[in-house]
């Protein structure tokens, strides 16, 4: 469905991610659990420093999981936290001792993830005075995402970067808060014609709003440039959207 994910191929992707310094004026994240599936689910707490914190955003890496997608996850934190959003990483892996996600991995795991991912919603809104709790995810992360707020009041806004739906099952997408969807069109693993554009096409079906950042010179993997464009946009759309 995403394509087979080679390790090997994952980590000349992502090179760039590795070299690159680390963003944002922030100091380290605080560790911090929550309980989902019996088991212990590590969420990384990025605040903001020097303001006070305006939302709270759930980040989720995709497939490669803190190995690989790690490092751009964290300058994605970083930037929102920043803008003064409260961040919190989520290793939802953690619910089945997962490193990284072949396809296999994904089905025989996705709802488990899903359940996780609730819990988390759940556990945040809870931390954060019963706000609405926003929500960035990529590649399998943005998959769980859109499935996550679905029909979900506690999610005031979703980010899905190279995502779409899971299954391709219109059924997962119900009421949806306002969603930005961020997707390269030169994308060979989660094919922007087979999922962002089925995604986009539903969303509008539903009535909600709706912004895209559909890049023509990227990927699955952006360019560390690229990113480096859409991490302000997506800050940007959270803190217009996240009351």
């Amino acid at each position: 469905m995403l394509g087979r994910i080679f390790v090997t191929l994952y980590a000349v992707w992502l090179l760039p991610s590795w070299v690159a310094g680390a963003d944002g004026r922030n100091a380290r994240p605080t560790t911090l659990c929550f309980e989902s599936g019996s088991r212990k689910i590590r969420a990384d707490c990025y605040s903001p420093v020097g303001t006070r914190s305006h939302r709270a955003v759930i980040v989720l890496y995709g497939a490669g999981g803190m190995v690989f997608d790690g490092p751009s996850m964290k300058r994605v934190a970083r930037a929102l936290a920043d803008a003064g959003d409260t961040v919190y990483l989520l290793h939802y892996y953690n619910r089945t001792g997962s490193i990284v996600a072949l396809d296999s991995t994904m089905r025989a795991h996705f709802e488990e993830w899903l359940a996780t991912l609730r819990d988390g919603i759940a556990w945040v809104h809870g931390r954060e005075e019963k706000r609405p709790i926003g929500i960035y995810g990529y590649s399998l992360g943005g998959l769980l995402a859109i499935a996550a707020a679905s029909n979900n009041p506690m999610v005031g806004a979703v980010t899905e970067q190279a995502g779409g739906i899971w299954g391709s099952d219109e059924k997962r997408v119900g009421k949806m808060p306002p969603v930005l969807m961020v997707h390269g069109i030169e994308d060979k693993r989660v094919p922007f014609e087979k999922f962002a554009k089925p995604l986009l096409h539903v969303l509008r079906k539903r009535g909600g709003h709706v912004e895209t950042e559909f890049v023509a010179s990227e990927g699955h993997v952006f360019s560390e440039a690229a990113m480096a464009k859409v991490r302000p946009k997506i800050a940007k759309f959270f803190r217009a959207r996240l009351r």
